[in-house]
């Protein structure tokens, strides 16, 4: 939809404040947004400007400006440019290094580093370009996890761009599924992982959790990301755990330090304990996974070793000791 804007000449303050006050009240035309701001503070002279859904008529407004020193022909009314502005907020964001990871925009290319893993992540309209706390810090979990090389099944949970399940799949070279509930989110990571080289090992699913007969099939996993908020990790514990193998991590973030024991409570409920954690701006990533377990032998019975043999360990010891 094409919008307008309307903007006025410097103006006293007060005859701003009003003029704003004016055109944010007005029902014909209506604006949807109005602001007010100071643009030259030597003179103190302020601008007005409205937007609006049609292209307002200049006449409509010459009422408002009846007791202004403005007329008409000082007004400007031009279309507004179609931009995107998420995209140009975060064009100038540096690229992110996280262990082996090297995150960047197609804008920093130029930049990337022969010895690193270089991931491609344009912002846009989904989630995750590195930047943020949360992710950064799921990439530095991974980093961690892969020295292991015990993992071959990996599911991604609110995947937005699908710079986590793009970054296992690069690293691991092990088919991989990203799940988000926005199809926004599922088509901007099919793009990625294009762009990337591993479409061939991702699957980008539209899915509410982990509601999707794909994602059961291939469970367990090893690894799981859910990298999406505190209220909603609370609620997929119970859901998310069955579908961890024995040896499996599962890697949560989204949620602020101050959010740990809360959430931390839901899973450690479902017999997860933390197996690591990362800081990062106030922002926590927690790895958790399943308790060791461990079986205590008891020397005093006696053991079968592989040629059918009977050891007492005990009593081969008191025997000795009396010969």
């Amino acid at each position: 939809m094409q919008q307008f804007i309307l903007t006025t000449p410097g103006l006293a303050k007060d005859d701003a404040l009003f003029l704003s006050s004016m055109l944010d009240e007005a029902y014909f035309p209506a604006a949807h947004a109005v602001s007010c701001s100071c643009v030259d503070e030597p003179n103190d002279l302020w601008v007005v400007e409205a937007y609006y859904d049609e292209q307002p008529n200049r006449q409509d407004f010459e009422t408002l400006l009846a007791d202004l020193p403005v007329s008409l022909t000082d007004l400007t009314i031009k279309p507004v440019e179609n931009r995107n502005w998420v995209e140009e907020s975060l064009k100038g964001l540096a690229p992110v290094h996280a262990g082996r990871f090297y995150v960047h925009g197609s804008h920093d290319r130029h930049t990337r580093q022969p010895a690193r893993i270089n991931l491609q992540i344009d912002a846009g309209t989904a989630f995750g370009t590195g930047h943020h706390g949360t992710t950064t810090g799921c990439l530095l979990a991974l980093n961690q996890l892969a020295k292991a090389n015990q993992i071959s099944n990996i599911l991604d949970v609110g995947c937005g761009t699908g710079v986590l399940a793009i970054a296992a799949a690069r690293l691991l070279k092990k088919p991989t599924i990203a799940s988000d509930i926005d199809p926004e989110a599922v088509r901007v990571t099919k793009r990625n992982a294009a762009s990337n080289q591993v479409a061939p090992l991702l699957s980008a699913l539209t899915a509410s959790g982990i509601d999707h007969r794909a994602i059961s099939q291939s469970a367990p996993y090893d690894l799981i990301f859910a990298n999406i908020l505190a209220g909603p990790l609370v609620v997929l514990a119970p859901q998310i755990t069955p579908f961890l193998s024995a040896k499996g991590h599962v890697v949560l973030s989204g949620l602020t330090t101050d959010q740990e024991r809360w959430v931390l409570a839901a899973w450690q409920a479902q017999g997860l304990v933390v197996k690591n954690r990362f800081r990062l701006n106030n922002w926590s990533t927690l790895v958790l996974g399943f308790p060791l377990v461990t079986k205590k032998v008891r020397h005093d019975l006696p053991v079968k070793d592989r040629t059918g043999q009977i050891l007492i360990a005990k009593w081969l010891g008191r025997r000795f000791a009396g010969v």
